[in-house]
């Protein structure tokens, strides 16, 4: 089995609010981060396959940017996360961000040969969910 990944960029704004949470439960659980503030989101999508002998790869890369493109960061980037219908009735935070985003494009990923194996999500350098097949 061979893996590969890809890294795609952009940047957005949200909130951190839960609807099912009192306001101190929100303040104590997200803080500051209650307050509309953006990130330069760095997300990590891993698929994987056998190796074609004919073509040396199982994916063609540009297939797999093309439909990450479209369906996530295209909806994304430059956007407020809390009004974008990939991520309705959630709260946007990273885990939430990275199951939505599997959920999207799992499918269609495997209706071209592509079998999704993880997606990484990061706010920052420092810190990153990731949601995979283990």
């Amino acid at each position: 089995m061979m893996y590969l990944t890809r890294r795609f960029m952009f940047s957005a704004s949200h909130r951190l609010h839960s609807a099912g949470i009192d306001a101190a439960a929100n303040a104590c659980a997200f803080g500051v981060c209650q307050n509309l503030h953006g990130h330069n989101y760095r997300m990590e999508i891993t698929v994987r396959g056998v190796v074609d002998p004919n073509t040396g790869f199982f994916c063609n890369v540009m297939e797999l940017v093309e439909m990450v493109d479209l369906l996530v960061t295209k909806k994304c980037d430059h956007q407020f996360l809390n009004e974008v219908d990939l991520f309705a009735g959630v709260t946007t935070t990273m885990e939430n961000l990275a199951s939505c985003i599997w959920k999207t494009i799992e499918a269609p990923l495997r209706e071209r040969g592509m079998d999704l194996f993880k997606v990484q999500l990061g706010e920052t350098d420092d810190h990153w969910a990731s949601l995979s097949k283990d």
